[in-house]
């Protein structure tokens, strides 16, 4: 039985990364629990983002215009951005990737590949936790 939730209803993720077969794969392993936009740079991204707060970021830190990491910085400078969660899914797997990731203010860093039942557990966790810090914001 399909759910019967408008698509619009889901929360947002957009899957930054340059790979279209990563991108509908993602696509395909999260469309039951939310809407999905795909970007290819991190030009479109910050467009993309700014227009839609998304709920979630997916981000590859390899861009074909720059480091991922600078537009984590600037999403984090961003008060209007600053409660995106964002997860770095990258093929950047040195301690050192993910302390600056972490530093700039990713929420979660995985190194590709990734089992599908890993990304899906994370990626869930992830938009539990930001439901949940939500709610403690407005009490």
């Amino acid at each position: 039985m399909r759910n019967s939730t408008s698509r619009h209803q889901l929360p947002t993720v957009v899957v930054a990364d340059p790979d279209p077969r990563f991108q509908r794969h993602i696509t395909f392993l999260l469309q039951q629990d939310f809407r999905c936009i795909a970007t290819n740079t991190l030009w479109e991204t910050y467009q993309v983002i700014q227009r839609e707060h998304p709920a979630l970021l997916i981000l590859e830190l390899n861009q074909p215009d720059g480091d991922g990491i600078a537009l984590i910085q600037k999403a984090q400078a961003d008060p209007r951005l600053k409660e995106i969660l964002i997860a770095c899914v990258t093929q950047r797997a040195s301690l050192m990737d993910k302390v600056r990731a972490f530093r700039a203010g990713t929420d979660d860093y995985l190194v590709k590949p990734v089992p599908a039942a890993t990304f899906v557990g994370q990626m869930l966790l992830l938009r539990r936790a930001g439901h949940m810090a939500r709610a403690v914001a407005v009490r």
